[in-house]
């Protein structure tokens, strides 16, 4: 459910943080790491968000990121406009549709469900700060399948190549995918993005990326990760808009800047 761009109204909300905040949140399990570049091994870090009314699986189309054992990031948007009874969490999985998963001779553990209990969206707009905390009811196991991933140890800056996942909308089908797509992005100056989107304000703490024709998240992939590869795999970004039609030439994404709301994610978290 990557929401649609419409007017965005720019906030001035800026956090500063110095220094790799990755090896404060996982001692005990590390981040930023894939066992190998078999699909199955990649992205270990994103998660399906389930939402449950009266019982009933309603949907899920939302995605987020472990950024520990306990917590996972995802778009404020997912949780404060869909309803929903009671939220789960899927992690570790690959293909939604398959009681196991095996490619080549590597197969999947049985995905682990957790539940979640305390959503804490970022107290700002949504388009201004879509980002969200969620907490999970217990820790999940750390395994080749399920692995948290390192927090930003920096801005992003046009020597990097990003990476999104998630199960969203494919942009030649416009079906939802069965199984845990990833693609490859680029980043694009502030400048460049707004002058893209001449009639939309793009907020100053966000991150534009893509605008390759047929290459995009699309509806399904929000609260997903946009992470870079340094010394570990870190987080920079979560889905969070885009154009009306994904995958359009020119017309990249916009994914909500992690490292523009470092304190705020501790604060929630419980570093400080």
């Amino acid at each position: 459910m990557r929401e649609k761009m419409s007017v965005l109204m720019c906030g001035v909300f800026l956090c500063y943080f110095i220094g790799f905040v990755g090896a404060e949140l996982h001692d005990e399990c590390e981040c930023g790491i894939e066992a190998s570049s078999n699909p199955l091994h990649r992205n270990p870090w994103t998660v399906l968000l389930e939402f449950y009314r009266r019982g009933q699986l309603t949907e899920f189309r939302c995605g987020g990121t472990l950024i520990d054992r306990q917590h996972i990031l995802t778009a404020a948007h997912c949780i404060k406009k869909i309803k929903y009874h009671r939220l789960l969490v899927r992690v570790g999985d690959y293909n939604l549709d398959a009681e196991e998963d095996c490619i080549g001779d590597v197969c999947n553990d049985v995905p682990v469900w957790r539940a979640v209990t305390q959503a804490v969206p970022h107290p700002g707009q949504d388009r201004e700060h879509d980002v969200a905390v969620l907490r999970l009811n217990k820790p999940v196991p750390c395994t080749d399948y399920i692995r948290p991933v390192c927090l930003p140890s920096g801005t992003a800056n046009e020597s990097l190549t990003f990476t999104a996942a998630g199960w969203g909308e494919d942009v030649v089908t416009g079906r939802y995918s069965d199984v845990k797509k990833s693609i490859s992005l680029p980043f694009l100056p502030y400048y460049v993005c707004q002058n893209l989107y001449k009639h939309d304000v793009i907020p100053k703490q966000a991150i534009c990326a893509g605008g390759e024709k047929g290459v995009d998240t699309c509806r399904g992939d929000s609260g997903g990760p946009l992470t870079a590869q340094l010394d570990h795999v870190e987080l920079y970004g979560v889905t969070s808009l885009g154009p009306t039609v994904c995958g359009r030439e020119g017309e990249p994404a916009i994914y909500t800047s992690v490292f523009d709301h470092l304190v705020w994610i501790k604060e929630v978290v419980g570093l400080t």
